[in-house]
């Protein structure tokens, strides 16, 4: 295919897309490098009957071309090695360039390395030193010093390399490990700048031997109406290569706690019969395996129906993007289409989560890139998805929602990154800052809050933003707005006036300016349009209605105190008790007495309690949970313990206040109140020794007056 492009001389060629890219004779030069970026830079002055001026003008050049279409330029090693990126490979259609591994010079210590590991699968039954020196063009005693560095490698997948006259060098150790260290070195192939050539080489792998798996791949396509992913179709042949030669050589999975009957009923375990068709004696375990590695493989589309296997699946999608709405603020026009793609991808996702696989398509460095914002946004959106599988998604997974939400949202134009993007700092705790944080996430839906935080977690936050909103001034570069923890609905008009003045119009204030415009158009004669416009817009920016404003929100100087909350007869005192689900129970029993809660919220929670975020100073014990119908009335109850409640072996636990409230808003003063009582060492130990409850009320009502 090349040569045929050669003959046609100066003609520019042009990549996949049909760009542009570099004239025929550079090109030639390239493909040399490419080749073998081991080339001495005199073999291609003799080749191509260039002096070594020219030379230079030539790579230049190519540099000149490839940084004109933002790909990597030709750079070289202290050794005078060429680096070549792999996309200027792909972009020059030259990624499938047979390179013979006689014509390799060199290889560097990495892809020496690699190509051991490499080897330690190949179907060779005996591999010596004297193999692995040949193969790679080094002394015995280099490839020692590179033996030990792989024994290193090993050892994070507790593997071992083990060397005997009779079997030369062999890996030792479990062998689902050890697969899961060849699906790495597979999924790095991309990386390592080798042939495919050169990899069927040191794999022991003929070109008839990924025919074969290639052909049958197709035909699982066909049988299961699904299209998978480029990279890992072509990826999987090595994989199962692989496979076969640990299978062929004794090597079985025989511990791996598959499921027989969650895989069995599947169309992927029929298509094994199609993939193994050319193989004899696969075991039992070994089908399954493989079938799992058709399930986990990512793909692009497929025909099969969604939900056949996961019925609660589209459900539990749907709520995850209906978080993510409520988040951002904003509404996915085409939902029906996301959540389509979002299936095919969670289908296999939920094998690799299950069985901790690996995709062949894996990301690099998830967490940058052009979607670092939207990607923290969408792991705070999957709780839901996280509890349906029943553990945390890693960040590669997390990684490709993002990608599919981030594509959808580029599609109705528009861009996290472009977005005023906010951050809350407060140092009241955690109750208050996440009530700051859900307000203000009312009062601007044209803004996207990322996070709310404590000080010292602001001070050492990465992610990029636009404005902070806290309480007190902070030390920071961007927009701060200083404001209080909670605001009355004048104060909340007042900020939103102040914040769409800093930052221009909002969608809403645009739509009011152009109806003023309208009406005084139809009853009077306007001589300077675009200064009445600017003057009315000034003008809206102080009197803007806040339709999101609550009238019924309380203002401070109505809220209650904590000795409100905490009268004598919703405190008890107790000697001990051995869960804290017994504490809990024990201590809302004022609450039920007096008919404030029922029983429902009690068992919400004990379900509930979460010591990260529950216990705070002093280990004071505030369990709560989403009232749901089961609170009646804002309250508190407090159980003081003579014995602690000791809890995850860290927590000595003398004093729990249950909270009950009927909304966001009542009980933050007393909760305010309550942790200023925690920060104080003294005054806990008067309540843990106190003899009577009155004692108790004496230190509540102390801090009752502090505003």
């Amino acid at each position: 295919m090349y040569h045929r492009w050669l003959n046609y001389g100066k003609l520019n060629l042009t990549n996949k897309g049909g760009i542009k890219i570099i004239e025929t004779e550079n090109y030639k030069i390239i493909l040399q490098i490419v080749k073998n970026p081991a080339i001495k830079s005199k073999t291609l002055e003799t080749q191509f009957n260039l002096s070594r001026r020219q030379l230079s003008y030539r790579i230049d050049k190519i540099n000149q071309w490839l940084s004109k279409a933002s790909y990597e330029q030709i750079t070289r090693t202290k050794q005078g090695h060429f680096i070549v990126d792999p996309t200027v490979k792909e972009a020059l259609n030259i990624d499938d360039v047979d390179i013979s591994v006689n014509d390799k010079e060199f290889y560097n210590v990495e892809q020496r390395q690699y190509i051991i590991l490499l080897m330690l699968f190949n179907s060779t039954p005996y591999l010596s030193l004297d193999h692995f020196a040949l193969d790679l063009k080094v002394s015995k005693n280099t490839v020692l010093n590179d033996i030990k560095k792989v024994k290193t490698q090993l050892a994070q997948y507790n593997l071992t390399l083990r060397y005997s006259r009779k079997q030369g060098y062999a890996l030792m150790g479990d062998e689902l490990q050890t697969r899961k260290l060849a699906i790495k070195l597979i999924i790095n192939s991309t990386h390592t700048q080798l042939s495919s050539h050169e990899m069927r080489h040191f794999l022991g792998v003929t070109e008839d031997d990924m025919t074969i798996i290639n052909k049958q791949m197709t035909k699982i396509e066909s049988f299961l109406r699904k299209k998978y992913v480029d990279h890992s179709l072509n990826l999987f042949p090595y994989l199962l290569n692989i496979f076969f030669n640990r299978i062929e050589q004794g090597y079985i999975i025989n511990h791996f706690k598959i499921d027989y009957s969650a895989l069995s009923d599947t169309q992927e375990y029929k298509a094994t019969e199609i993939l193994l068709e050319p193989f004899s004696d696969v075991p039992m375990e070994e089908r399954l395996y493989v079938t799992l590695h058709l399930l986990s493989t990512s793909m692009q589309w497929s025909e099969q129906p969604e939900t056949t296997a996961f019925p609660q699946l589209k459900s539990v999608l749907i709520t995850t993007l209906q978080r993510f709405e409520q988040i951002t603020c904003i509404q996915f026009e085409n939902k029906d289409q996301l959540l389509k793609q979002l299936l095919w991808h969670m289908k296999p996702a939920f094998y690799r989560i299950k069985y901790q696989l690996s995709d062949i398509q894996e990301l690099e460095n998830p967490l940058h890139g052009e979607y670092r914002e939207l990607f923290h946004l969408v792991k705070q959106s999957i709780q839901p998805l996280e509890h349906y599988l029943g553990q945390t998604l890693p960040d590669n997974e997390i990684a490709y929602l993002t990608m599919l939400i981030g594509g959808s949202l580029r599609r109705q134009d528009i861009d996290i990154e472009q977005s005023l993007k906010a951050v809350v700092v407060c140092t009241q705790g955690h109750s208050v800052s996440q009530m700051m944080l859900q307000e203000l996430r009312g009062l601007f839906p044209e803004i996207i809050f990322l996070d709310a935080l404590s000080l010292s977690a602001f001070n050492n936050y990465s992610l990029d933003y636009d404005i902070v909103f806290a309480p007190m001034h902070v030390m920071t570069t961007k927009t701060l707005f200083i404001t209080k923890s909670f605001l009355n609905a004048q104060e909340k008009k007042l900020l939103r006036q102040e914040v769409l003045k800093t930052f221009g119009d909002s969608t809403e204030n645009t739509m009011n300016v152009e109806a003023f415009m309208e009406t005084i158009k139809a009853h009077a004669n306007v001589f300077d349009e675009e200064g009445l416009y600017e003057r009315i817009k000034d003008h809206l920016a102080y009197l803007q209605p806040i339709s999101t404003i609550n009238s019924a929100t309380l203002s401070l100087n109505n809220e209650l105190n904590l000795k409100d909350l905490l009268p004598t007869t919703h405190i008890k005192q107790c000697n001990e008790v051995k869960t804290m689900d017994e504490a809990i129970a024990l201590a809302s029993e004022p609450l039920l007495s007096a008919q404030y809660i029922e029983p429902q919220y009690v068992e919400a929670m004990q379900q509930h309690f979460d010591d990260t975020y529950m216990v705070i100073q002093n280990n004071i014990a505030i369990p709560h949970a989403m009232s749901d119908g089961g609170v009646k009335r804002t309250a508190m109850s407090m159980l003081v313990l003579q014995e602690p409640l000791i809890i995850n072996k860290q927590h000595p636990i003398h004093i729990i206040v249950v909270i009950a409230a009927t909304d966001k808003v009542k009980h933050l003063r007393p909760l305010l109140q309550l942790r200023d009582l925690a920060q104080s060492n003294q005054d806990i130990n008067c309540i843990q020794e106190a003899q009577t409850i009155q004692e108790i009320v004496q230190i509540i009502e102390q801090y009752s007056k502090i505003e």
